[in-house]
């Protein structure tokens, strides 16, 4: 059974587009580098894609079969799930930390 390389399959369809990376990731109200970074990783959290999709108006449904018939894409250990969100809940305070810094500056 293959694995979906999540984020190269989000690269893949965010170039196919046409999105620019800045537009994207000014969109989506984080920096360009999360963006880059979100292309290396194997996962994504369901609701970072989700965020994603509605933001490139795509859906990966059609991408790959659904996380029922394909158990890798589903069947995650419980503490990698948690991981990623904190993870993603971190560099989602640390973009907006630096956001406020950068308007006090100016």
């Amino acid at each position: 059974m293959q694995v979906i390389h999540m984020g190269k399959l989000l690269e893949k369809v965010v170039r196919k587009k046409g999105f620019n990376i800045s537009e994207l990731a000014r969109k989506l109200g984080v920096n360009r580098r999360t963006i880059y970074n979100w292309f290396g990783e194997e996962s994504i959290s369901r609701e970072t894609m989700k965020r994603i999709a509605d933001t490139i108006e795509h859906d990966f449904s059609n991408d790959y079969k659904d996380s029922n018939d394909n158990p890798a894409l589903s069947t995650q250990d419980p503490l990698i799930k948690d991981d990623e969100y904190w993870k993603d809940k971190y560099i989602d305070l640390l973009e907006r930390y630096a956001e406020l810094l950068n308007r006090q500056i100016d």
